[in-house]
């Protein structure tokens, strides 16, 4: 039994390797737009450049703010529950999730916002509603890095993706 157990990690190894080797190919030109993609974002004067503290990752992200909030959040934790609006989208404009329909989640009556726990969420995300007041309105460029990352979530996300968000902080409590 043990003398098996070598040659099945080894199997194991190679087919897990050649798997991530397919993917990389697939997805090299998704890859190549994105990245493209966000070392563009530093051109546009109207977003700020934020970098995460270097304890929970250190990537930076793009964001503008689209309407001021009133209130900062208090005593704020990663268990922390949190109610916001949100649409998700592709650089190709593609929405792949949102919790309203009008073309801005100020205007829209219907929106119903989602509630998570903020340690669940995306780290771009998760960073973004921890600097936000409520009522703030900001739209967000994630690198793969503090979004979805190279590993395909669903058929809906492909890897490597960029995701820019528009998230409006509702409420948060503990």
């Amino acid at each position: 039994m043990k003398n098996l157990i070598i040659p099945i990690l080894f199997c194991i190894l190679i087919v897990s390797c050649k798997e991530t080797n397919e993917l990389e190919e697939q997805y090299a030109d998704w890859n190549l737009k994105n990245i493209e993609y966000f070392n563009q974002m530093r051109d546009s004067s109207d977003y700020v450049l934020y970098k995460t503290p270097e304890n929970r990752g250190g990537y930076s992200f793009y964001y503008k703010t689209l309407s001021e909030g009133i209130q900062t959040p208090e005593n704020i934790t990663d268990t922390s529950w949190v109610k916001f609006n949100f649409r998700g989208r592709f650089i190709s404009g593609i929405v792949f999730d949102e919790t309203y329909t009008e073309s801005s989640v100020l205007n829209d009556s219907t929106a119903k916002p989602a509630t998570y726990q903020l340690n669940t969420l995306v780290k771009g995300i998760f960073e973004n509603l921890i600097l936000m007041k409520i009522g703030e309105v900001r739209r967000i460029v994630l690198p793969k890095e503090l979004g979805y990352g190279v590993y395909t979530m669903t058929d809906k996300m492909p890897p490597y993706s960029v995701t820019i968000w528009d998230i409006q902080l509702v409420e948060m409590s503990n």
